[in-house]
């Protein structure tokens, strides 16, 4: 091999790094679940919830990690699929936790519904090239 293809290589290897480099942290979907996990794990300071705001403490912040996750890799199915999961999970906490009646329970299926749309969206725009 000479010194010219060497350094082809080198160069072909470090420009698909830094190509996935880029294409992580990018996706729109990851995000809003991000925030919205974020505000999930927020929202028993400023909405209604009786008791149950254990649960959407917990599932918000596991939520915003897996976002994290999620954003960290430039494609990553497994991480779209635990999002939906948590997001499934955080919709049917208000019955869970027993504060269905309260005013937390529409911010909890509101942002619950926003993260599996969104999980599920990347989730279709995913490759399995990682």
């Amino acid at each position: 091999m000479t010194s010219s293809t060497q350094n082809v290589q080198r160069t072909s290897g470090t420009t698909s790094t830094a190509t996935t480099a880029k294409a992580a942290w990018r996706t729109w979907q990851d995000w809003v679940n991000l925030v919205a996990g974020v505000l999930l794990a927020l929202t028993p300071l400023f909405a209604g919830y009786g008791s149950g705001s254990g649960w959407v403490v917990t599932l918000g912040v596991v939520i915003a990690v897996v976002a994290l996750w999620a954003l960290g890799t430039a494609s990553s199915k497994a991480s779209e699929w635990v999002q939906i999961i948590a997001g499934v999970v955080a919709f049917i906490t208000p019955w869970i936790g027993s504060f269905s009646g309260d005013g937390g329970a529409w911010w909890t299926w509101v942002l619950s519904i926003i993260v599996v749309i969104a999980a599920v969206w990347a989730l279709a725009g995913a490759t399995d090239e990682k």
